[in-house]
């Protein structure tokens, strides 16, 4: 195993997004932070996902998605002192393009998806016209992205769970749910215990803790597969943080700020850092939460 800190960077903000869109049959409206995680060892640095860029295809997808406040992500992770050439590797949920849309910006990150993710993207853009809500949320430029990676041999190719896939980091699959090849990503720490960054598998806290607080899972509203799938990564995100909500950083929920130690930005941006590993310092602004 190791140790990890961890630090939840939100660099955009999507208000009043429809909440069907994140807990399966809700109605109303629910502000949507978009966010990067940070796992940093003391000898790796590593990004759950890579966030998007506010131009091209980013924008368009962005401005669909209502987005308005934006950050480039560089300048993002650099206020808790990461800079762009310390990242080694990059776990990508999935294709999506807030989570894609970055990836080149980091020229030494080794990055890892889930084969599947890649040839069924790639089978949903072949599609004709008509079946266009199956191909919402990518670009081909940013799936064109991981064509580059691969001959630059920094792609790395996972098929289902791998264990121990970084020192202390499992991947597990969420096949057909949100996308056609998701993954979430398990942090093993030794100090702090076991973390999970879900990806968009699920949205919000109100995904596992139940629409009345009663603990009745609720699956995510957008999927390209099925709502049992999803209700099934539910319950293995919280199988596998021993049934702790905490435990669980999903990085669209406006509530991460609320349930751990976070701080604001001059710009309204957040920061989180649910755990440090022993002898690191907090890199929260001061004013933290």
């Amino acid at each position: 195993m190791a140790d990890y800190s961890i630090w939840i960077l939100e660099f955009a903000r999507a208000p009043g997004s429809p909440l069907g869109l994140l807990v399966h049959g809700e109605v109303g409206e629910r502000d949507l932070p978009y966010c990067l995680s940070v796992l940093q060892s003391e000898d790796r640095t590593i990004l759950v996902d890579s966030g998007y860029l506010d131009e091209g295809p980013g924008h368009d997808l962005g401005e669909l998605d209502g987005v308005t406040i934006w950050a480039d992500p560089i300048e993002v992770l650099g206020r808790v002192g990461v800079r762009a050439e310390d990242v080694d590797a990059i776990l990508l949920t999935h294709a999506h393009y807030d989570h894609l849309g970055n990836v080149l910006a980091f020229a030494n990150a080794e990055v890892y998806v889930q084969r599947r993710e890649i040839e069924k993207w790639a089978w949903a853009l072949g599609l004709p016209r008509e079946m266009d809500w199956l191909k919402q949320g990518v670009s081909e430029r940013d799936l064109a992205a991981l064509d580059r990676l691969a001959q630059e041999g920094r792609l790395r190719v996972v098929e289902g769970a791998v264990r121990d896939v970084l020192p202390g980091i499992d991947i597990e699959p969420d096949f057909d749910t949100h996308t056609y090849g998701h993954q979430h990503v398990i942090v093993r720490n030794d100090s702090t215990g076991v973390w999970a960054i879900p990806g968009d598998v699920m949205y919000l806290y109100t995904n596992v803790e139940g629409v009345a607080g009663d603990g009745r899972y609720v699956p995510i509203g957008f999927s390209m597969g099925s709502q049992e799938n999803c209700m099934m990564s539910l319950d293995g995100l919280m199988k596998a943080t021993g049934g702790e909500p905490n435990r669980i950083l999903p990085g669209h929920e406006m509530r991460l700020w609320e349930r751990h130690p976070s701080a604001v930005f001059p710009d309204g941006l957040h920061v989180a850092e649910p755990c440090l590993r022993p002898g690191d310092q907090s890199r929260l602004p001061t004013g933290g939460a």
